[in-house]
């Protein structure tokens, strides 16, 4: 028995590793090959047989305005909501104003009294200065009160200047709109404190929706087969069955990092050159929709 186990040991764990590697290599062949995917939507197909293909994005004609304060302070009302359309110079949201209010108030009284102030002493100069014999005034006297004239009207322009410059003021704690344009996002609640300076979150979006566009970019190396008399044509994310006629607007000048990205978390080096494009009018689209937009390519002879 001894003899049997000892000319056995030598060849059982080759034996046990080939049964393994035979287990797993059935496991392997034996698994159904994976189905092919089927997108969700299919992409767009290119209209025209030579085209340049670029990503845009849809934006107001005047592009997005970014609304901030010019003066820190807190947010005392809105206004407006979003989708609201609202006119140059409407409201939009008020900061609090008390303290400049009373600032106001102060400036008012102090007016009121600089009047007065310069009434007498205009007075006081008339009565002198209406005495014909010179000999009958002193010389300190006489200057003593035109000079109390003259100060208190400099002292009445000062404070006028300061309740002027407290006016101007409190017009800026109110923040109008710039425009006629659209409301697109209000993200300041009553309450909160609007800081001054860029934001990374605008307190307000707005933009001109008379007129949706559409900000393309192609990389820089078919910039030259781009032109402005070329057909372009757009589908919407999602839909190829829907497309849209472009209307060429203009070239962006300057030849800037991608931006829009085919794949979320893309990490690109590419430069691009964008193109604005006007999109028909009464459609069912909205601001900030990404776009797949083809350009015919014009041959040289075109």
């Amino acid at each position: 028995m001894m003899n049997l186990w000892k000319i056995t040991a030598g060849w059982k764990l080759p034996v046990l590793g080939l049964i393994g590697m035979g287990f797993a290599l059935t496991s392997v062949l034996g698994q159904a090959e994976p189905s092919p995917r089927t997108p969700v939507t299919m992409p767009p197909l290119a209209p025209y047989e030579n085209n340049v293909a670029g990503i845009g994005i849809i934006e107001p004609k005047s592009e997005l305005i970014s609304i901030g304060v010019e003066l820190p302070g807190i947010v005392r009302e809105i206004h407006v909501k979003v989708g609201d359309h609202v006119t140059k110079g409407q409201p939009l949201f008020s900061l609090d104003q008390r303290d400049i209010d009373a600032r106001i108030a102060v400036l008012k009284a102090a007016l009121t009294s600089a009047k007065v102030q310069l009434e007498g002493a205009t007075e006081q100069f008339r009565l002198i200065e209406s005495i014909k014999d010179n000999r009958a005034v002193a010389k300190d006297d006489y200057n003593r009160r035109k000079y109390a004239k003259e100060l208190n009207q400099s002292r009445l322009e000062e404070i006028e200047a300061q309740l002027n410059q407290a006016k101007v003021e409190k017009t800026r704690l109110s923040i109008t709109a710039p425009m006629d344009s659209t409301i697109l996002d209000v993200n300041i609640r009553p309450g909160e404190f609007a800081a001054a300076g860029a934001q990374a979150e605008p307190l307000i979006l707005m933009g001109d929706l008379s007129t949706l566009y559409v900000r393309v970019e192609f990389d820089e190396e078919n910039a030259a087969r781009l032109s402005q008399d070329a057909p372009a044509t757009a589908y919407k994310r999602g839909e190829p069955s829907k497309k849209y006629s472009l209307s060429f607007v203009r070239f962006e000048p300057y030849v800037a990092p991608k931006k829009n990205l085919a794949i979320a978390g893309q990490r690109v080096d590419t430069r691009v050159l964008q193109v604005i494009y006007a999109l028909p009018q009464n459609i069912n689209l909205f601001a900030g929709q990404q776009m797949d937009v083809y350009v015919e390519e014009q041959s040289e002879d075109q």
